[in-house]
């Protein structure tokens, strides 16, 4: 496994996903949400990020490990179509009440008949 490779901290580099662990991540000391400020990424190797967190309340100093993933957006939903009303059942019986031909004359690229 190779090893982690350091992060130099700068503003420009800071990963958009830290910006999640503000207000959801605590310390264990003494139990404060932990502030943008307080979080410094330090070290990645793979999806593995390695956040130095300093409590500004009481000092305390741990080491985040944070699994990130890129995440899974959804496909489009397929166009909805609308639903079918009375009145296209009245339209479809009327078709097809003195209609006397097969399916293929009905619905077939010959057909002079509107869909």
């Amino acid at each position: 496994m190779p090893p982690a490779r350091p992060h130099d901290g700068g503003m420009s580099e800071t990963p958009s996903w830290l910006d999640g662990l503000v207000g959801n991540v605590r310390c264990a000391a003494c139990g404060r949400l932990y502030a943008r400020s307080d979080l410094r990424p330090v070290g990645q190797r793979d999806q593995h990020w390695f956040v130095r967190c300093t409590c500004s309340a009481c000092g305390s100093q741990g080491i985040a490990v944070v699994m990130v993933q890129a995440a899974v957006v959804p496909a489009p939903a397929a166009p909805t179509r609308p639903a079918i009303t009375v009145d296209d059942v009245l339209s479809a019986h009327e078709l097809l009440r003195d209609y006397s031909g097969n399916v293929d004359g009905l619905f077939g690229a010959g057909s002079s008949r509107t869909r």
